[in-house]
């Protein structure tokens, strides 16, 4: 019998509760208004993407990110893939080096891949956060912070809604480079 494997891409995005002024069209006599919050509510969300099935895993709070809440989304992981070998790619912050993350990943049969050094380009959920920024906060107020997360949680739950809009962005196309 032979077991398949599945990668996931994990890394955080940190959220602020305000509206991101971006480009647009308006008349040459017109002005526009872009309402805003004060930006001092934040909203962390921890995820991990698999390209293979488009899916997304995550956890979001206003708790900072840290080793627990990893060793939690791999936890996630494991449940939902039992019996696969899983590779988890992510990048060096402190909390995915700590020891209590190995520890888990080494318990839960998944292996851990980190990146180089300044390498976002490399992880494939950072393309998946800035399609979140546009979809949430590019040109679009929310007067309350739980209307902020709603929306958050109304694109992290729907994934299959975006499905076409992320199949471009979302590709394991990378160019390669040989040094001489």
């Amino acid at each position: 019998m032979t077991r398949r494997g599945k990668v996931y891409f994990l890394d955080a995005a940190h959220l602020l509760h305000a509206a991101i002024p971006s480009r647009g069209w308006i008349k040459r006599t017109q002005s526009v208004t872009l309402k805003t919050n004060s930006g001092r509510n934040r909203l962390n969300v921890l995820g991990a993407y698999s390209p293979d099935y488009q899916s997304l895993i995550s956890w979001e709070g206003r708790e900072s990110c840290d080793a627990e809440r990893v060793v939690h989304v791999l936890q996630l992981v494991r449940r939902a893939n039992p019996g696969k070998c899983l590779l988890v790619v992510l990048d060096n912050a402190p909390y995915n080096r700590a020891p209590a993350v190995q520890e888990a990943a080494k318990a839960l049969r998944i292996e851990l891949l980190y990146l180089p050094t300044y390498s976002p380009n490399l992880n494939l959920i950072e393309r998946f956060w800035k399609f979140l920024k546009r979809k949430v906060a590019r040109n679009r107020y929310h007067a309350t912070f739980a209307e902020f997360r709603t929306a958050v949680q109304q694109v992290l739950h729907n994934l299959p809604a975006y499905r076409a809009e992320l199949a471009s962005l979302l590709t394991e196309r990378f160019q390669l480079f040989t040094t001489p």
